[in-house]
């Protein structure tokens, strides 16, 4: 059956749902900080010269063909240099969302949803089951995940502007995207919201919820995607849709 009225309306939060979406944007705002600001410290000294040379060689003449050789060239330079910052600033980006949704989760079922103060983000967990923390393996997991995804991403967008430069030396524009951070940035963003919906979930499921029901954001912005899962609702904890539904999603789990 569909829960009627189950949209939160972003634009006009009352209750209970302005400390949960204060907490969420804080959240994804200091975790991309975090995680560029390493990220930007790790890429200092790194030279993209040697992936220049390497594309070039022997490479064919047809554009898609040098794009191509030149992002293998770029994945091989970058898997191979050190990223211990940013893994670590990822992983803990990880920890504490997980952490933040538990907390979301547990205010939405201890508190008075009509009341709009401030909750404690670090609750003692009353619970022996639906931890608020994520343990070390799956943090270093999403972190593996999210580094991976971003490497390969941005080797593709740095080949392409090796290949494709009319400058003398093609190292420049490939630098500059390697910088810029941007795909480690979106996909930083998606795995803190799998994280906080994972540690909402895990609330739930220490408090023995049975179900839950998918909140979309209310306004123009929500896709055809969101708005079948909120008709969807309820779920069962184990069958609920996997936050984030898209990059950049704004919907939450809350218990039916």
């Amino acid at each position: 059956m569909a829960v009627p009225d189950a949209t939160i309306q972003l634009q006009n939060l009352k209750g209970i749902w302005r400390p949960i979406y204060a907490h969420r944007t804080a959240l994804h705002s200091t975790a991309d900080a975090i995680v560029l600001a390493a990220w930007r410290r790790d890429v200092r000294g790194l030279d993209l010269t040697p992936a220049v040379v390497l594309a070039g060689e022997g490479a064919d003449p047809a554009w898609q063909h040098r794009r191509r050789a030149a992002a293998a060239a770029v994945v091989g330079v970058l898997t191979a240099w050190s990223w211990r910052r940013t893994r670590a600033a990822i992983a803990l980006a990880a920890k504490r969302a997980h952490r933040a949704g538990w907390a979301a989760g547990y205010a939405l079922l201890s508190q008075d949803h009509d009341d709009d103060t401030p909750y404690s983000g670090e609750p003692d967990s009353p619970y022996t089951i639906g931890s608020p923390d994520m343990d070390d393996h799956r943090a270093d997991s999403t972190a593996t995940a999210v580094l991976t995804a971003a490497l390969t991403a941005t080797a593709d967008r740095a080949g392409r502007a090796i290949a494709d430069t009319t400058d003398d030396d093609p190292t420049g524009d490939g630098e500059h995207i390697v910088d810029d951070g941007l795909d480690l940035v979106l996909l930083t963003d998606a795995a803190v919201s799998a994280a906080y919906g994972a540690g909402m979930l895990a609330a739930y499921l220490g408090a023995g919820t049975r179900s839950v029901i998918w909140l979309t954001a209310g306004d123009g912005r929500v896709c055809p995607r969101c708005s079948d899962a909120e008709a969807g609702s309820p779920y069962s904890l184990l069958a609920a849709p996997t936050l984030p539904q898209h990059p950049h999603c704004r919907c939450c789990l809350a218990p039916a």
